[in-house]
């Protein structure tokens, strides 16, 4: 990690975690391997700006956590992704599969957005084509706003589900404005050029 901006500090908090949860070392606590092995997933002004801290301000792995993201995901980068959550809306010729996974990816990349499991599927649904809405109300059996959470998250991850299957609608829709032509069309085509 590097502190540039197109980089993910939580991403890079999780990876590494997981990473130093593979290395055991008889009686040394996992938060003294993750404090020791840090400085090391870091290059750059993220490094300087590590080795600029006082040593004895991090005593502990929270703490080192805690000042990596007030420094890496400060409060106008949290503002940025709750509004991004907050205004998700589905792109014109986005199946479902990839508007929910473009939406989780938005919600994974700020956990501190506060946002309740309720919350989180009412600003996902309010975001979707009317005719998507449509078919998951009509899975429903009714409206997914009667749905629990847990219930619509259940549904709509079944629903993207059946979009992995047709991959020959996947496959139409992207070659959308591509007119095929036979051989024959083609000489014809020609001549009269």
């Amino acid at each position: 990690f590097e502190g540039l901006d197109h980089e993910d500090p939580y991403l890079h908090l999780h990876t590494f975690i997981k990473l130093c949860g593979t290395v055991k070392i008889h009686q040394v606590p996992k938060e003294m391997i993750q404090m020791k092995l840090f400085p090391f997933s870091l290059l750059g002004k993220a490094k300087m700006w590590l080795n600029a801290l006082p040593q004895q301000s991090l005593t502990r792995w929270s703490d080192i956590e805690t000042k990596f993201l007030a420094r890496f995901f400060p409060l106008v980068k949290i503002n940025h992704a709750k509004s991004e959550i907050v205004t998700f809306s589905q792109k014109q010729d986005e199946l479902l599969s990839e508007a929910w996974e473009r939406y989780k990816s938005l919600l994974r990349r700020c956990p501190s957005h506060g946002f309740d499991d309720l919350t989180q599927v009412n600003i996902f649904l309010g975001g979707l084509q009317p005719q998507v809405k449509i078919l998951l109300d009509a899975s429903a059996r009714g409206s997914m706003h009667f749905k629990t959470p847990v219930e619509a998250i259940e549904l709509i991850d079944a629903m993207a589900a059946n979009d992995y299957d047709l991959p020959a609608e996947r496959e139409s829709r992207q070659k959308r404005g591509i007119l095929e032509l036979g051989s024959q069309d083609a000489l014809l085509t020609q001549n009269k050029l």
